[in-house]
């Protein structure tokens, strides 16, 4: 049940794109048992791909290649395939109804550049694309099932959820699906965690499969299974490890900080606000990305320039001049100023030098002053992570999200990157 990986673009090689296709088909393919085992880039060149396949059909059942089947004359994905199989190219009729079905839904006259995509190897099997333009195909070579897939991630995950899945159980009828749980924890390293693993729990069953996966902003546990029998196994890790990181789990499988937020709030019925500098709205767009945050946000003001913080959220002009915007005054006044304007229960301000210039001895780069909680419990406190623009953005607005989420859930724990750690 191996299968390799030949992601296929010129963009790819020179670093214009990043790569995150090959990581969304390992972990989808994987919860259905199949594992990637080899992972190859190749630019646009017929010859080097049509290279790359000959060496990777000579070692693995199942190709999914991903990229290439697009209008323009460097999309070559299928010319190279049909090469490869000594077929010709041509217009399948399931390819171009396709094709021609999304034109007119969309008001468009196909031209030639788009009836290009409708041109596969002669006996190829389509493989639906219910989002774009271009459908995939399978083929066979010398015993490898050949499965093509569109470069655009929104497209790539509609196939991997319908027909290429399909052809993979197909081609490999006794796959069954990983039992896998996914324990998502935020204000703890990786290191940590693996230490307290090893050090807590020092005699993990064979049984049970652990993975760790660092990302922005949350590390993940996965807890793998072979099967039913060994899930009672997987409970008792999984108890183990919820009573070794308490409240640092923050959630489960795909849930995010966001999520938890809004579901926590809309369980008691309460509102937020926002009043956000350092971060840009980033806050608010992450409430906001969760289906149903209408019932629970009520408005997020981005005041970045002094004027519109005294002029809009009232924070005195004494203060500001005294103290500096990035101040814990100026981060309680932001706050109240907003729990003022609004009808919510509930707000998160933040203040702080994002860099990578506008810092002092005093106030380096990622100092900011996060207050939040209620009119009646507002908190206050300072938190430094001096590190990239985009990263300190990051950390910061799931910081807020999280100092909400544990006053919310009655959690007086004081959290790790309040004990001078980074997350």
């Amino acid at each position: 049940m191996h299968i390799a990986l030949l992601l296929t673009g010129n963009e790819l090689m020179t670093g214009d794109t990043v790569d995150t296709n090959s990581a969304m088909i390992a972990q989808r393919l994987a919860s259905d048992g199949f594992d990637v085992v080899h992972k190859v880039t190749v630019g646009d060149s017929q010859s080097l791909l049509i290279e790359e396949l000959k060496q990777l059909a000579s070692r693995y059942p199942v190709i999914i290649v991903n990229g290439g089947l697009g209008p323009t004359i460097d999309d070559l994905t299928s010319l190279v395939v049909a090469s490869l199989c000594g077929l010709p190219l041509v217009e399948h009729p399931d390819a171009r109804k396709h094709l021609d079905e999304w034109c007119i839904k969309r008001g468009y006259t196909s031209n030639q550049a788009n009836l290009k995509q409708a041109l596969l190897p002669a006996g190829a099997h389509v493989l639906a694309n219910p989002v774009g333009s271009a459908v995939g195909f399978a083929v066979d070579y010398d015993g490898c099932t050949i499965l093509t897939t569109p470069g655009v991630p929104s497209e790539l995950r509609a196939m991997l959820a319908g027909d290429v899945i399909t052809a993979l159980h197909k081609k490999f009828p006794d796959a069954k699906a990983r039992l896998i749980r996914r324990l998502k924890i935020f204000g703890l390293g990786e290191s940590q965690v693996q230490q307290r693993v090893v050090d807590d729990i020092p005699s993990w069953p064979e049984q049970v499969q652990i993975g760790f996966r660092a990302g922005l902003p949350l590390l993940e546990l996965k807890l793998e299974v072979e099967s039913d029998k060994a899930l009672p196994l997987r409970a008792q890790c999984e108890h183990q490890l919820r009573a070794l990181f308490g409240n640092y789990i923050i959630g489960e499988n795909d849930e995010t900080l966001a999520e938890i937020v809004v579901a926590l709030l809309k369980a008691k019925g309460q509102k937020l606000t926002l009043a956000e500098s350092c971060t840009g709205g980033a806050i608010a767009a992450q409430i906001t990305s969760v289906a149903g945050a209408s019932d629970v946000f009520d408005a997020g003001i981005v005041s970045y320039s002094n004027a519109i913080k005294h002029r809009v959220l009232d924070v005195p002009t004494e203060v500001l001049a005294r103290e500096g915007a990035v101040s814990r005054d100026v981060a309680l006044s932001m706050a109240r100023g907003a729990l003022r304007l609004s009808a919510a229960d509930f707000v998160i301000a933040v203040t702080g030098i994002a860099g990578p210039g506008g810092g002092s001895d005093e106030k380096p780069v990622g100092t900011v002053w996060i207050a939040w909680g209620s009119s009646d419990n507002l908190k206050v406190e300072k938190f430094c992570y001096g590190v990239a623009r985009s990263r300190f953005q990051t950390m910061i607005t799931a910081v807020g999200l999280d100092l909400l989420r544990r006053q919310l859930q009655n959690i007086d724990e004081v959290p790790n990157y309040f004990r001078g750690k980074r997350p």
